[in-house]
């Protein structure tokens, strides 16, 4: 699918190298999320891309900005996959706010794999105030979020050591070579019989209620998929520039009522999970939605630039075999990210 439109002032159009697939991208299109976005349909799939600018919004190019016409970027789109937004087309409009330029010697195949799981995994992070020698713990170390999170961990804040979940065998390898500390076999082992002190508990599973018992004294945890709160959507409604269109008939009002936040985080689970973490010496729970970000990009340019932070690809598509990745993404079996090669 092509671009139909021309790029308007902060908008880049990209002719598109790669593109990386998500749960979100199969969940939405399944009506998860229906009762609070309003999709417009048909749409294409996709956040996640690396290619080259192709075009500028604006009558003229700003000689400040080193992003131009021919540079390789690389990022997430802000908000939601629309007809002529999704990532998964030989061209996309995107705001220029959420790109970073591509480092040389880094693929747009690894380019493409990183930027959704690296926002939402720095975002976490943040939110659980994580410090330099943190005891940190992952669940569902193998998957696209595990395998930046392990990483980002140690490469950009420090942790002292990680503990991650993997089932036993090339996922658990992966872990450690990715510098997990200590692979726990899910399989084999209960979350709720483990033991520790956690100063930072990340859960990309949606097993937050298991994880507590394991949150140290004034500690954070954050999930992507368990106890949704009101202020996670605010936050991700402001930072997304979401339209009113967007958001289904009065969930706007009702999300930024404090009557309805509460109503939210009581239906949704949110609000337990906070108090009993709270419980546990005044440690935090926190919920993260990511969107396009070009300032956590740009850092992630650089440390893949570096050479301390490298995507993990499960296996690469073509165009033409999306359908067939978007199978694999939602087999819950990838070691990594799915990424389709756009332009072979």
């Amino acid at each position: 699918m092509k671009a139909c439109h021309y790029p308007k002032h902060g908008e880049l159009l990209i002719k598109v190298s790669a593109a990386s697939l998500n749960p979100a991208d199969w969940k939405s299109a399944k009506g998860e999320q229906a009762l609070l976005l309003s999709f417009k349909w048909p749409r294409v799939y996709g956040f996640d891309f690396s290619g080259t600018v192709v075009a500028t919004g604006g009558d003229k190019e700003d000689p400040s900005d080193p992003i131009k016409v021919g540079s390789e970027v690389f990022g997430m789109i802000s908000g939601l996959p629309q007809r002529d937004r999704g990532t998964l087309a030989e061209y996309v409009l995107v705001s220029r706010d959420v790109c970073a330029i591509k480092p040389p010697h880094v693929r747009h195949l690894d380019a493409a794999a990183v930027p959704l799981v690296s926002i939402t995994a720095v975002k976490m992070f943040e939110a659980c105030n994580i410090k330099k020698g943190a005891q940190v713990f992952i669940t569902g170390g193998a998957g696209g979020m595990g395998t930046a999170a392990i990483q980002l961990a140690k490469c950009k804040f420090g942790a002292k050591t990680v503990t991650t979940t993997a089932s036993p065998g090339e996922k658990t390898d992966l872990c450690k070579k990715l510098g997990a500390d200590v692979v726990v076999d899910y399989r084999s082992t209960k979350l709720e019989e483990l033991e520790g002190d956690y100063d930072v508990i990340l859960d990309c599973t949606g097993e937050a209620w298991k994880l507590v018992h394991l949150l140290g004294n004034g500690g954070g945890m954050c999930s992507i998929l368990a106890g949704p709160t009101a202020t996670a959507l605010r936050t991700w409604l402001k930072e997304s520039n979401i339209s009113p269109d967007d958001i289904g008939f009065g969930i706007r009002q009702f999300l930024m009522s404090e009557i309805g936040g509460g109503i939210f985080g009581w239906v949704s689970g949110g609000r337990s999970l906070k108090r009993a973490c709270e419980a546990k010496g005044g440690a935090t729970f926190s919920h993260v939605i990511g969107t396009g970000n070009g300032s956590i990009m740009t850092d992630v340019a650089k440390m893949m630039g570096d050479g301390v932070y490298k995507a993990v690809i499960d296996s690469t598509w073509k165009l033409d075999d999306s359908l067939a990745a978007i199978e694999r993404q939602m087999s819950g079996r990838a070691k990594g990210k799915v990424v389709v090669n756009v332009v072979e």
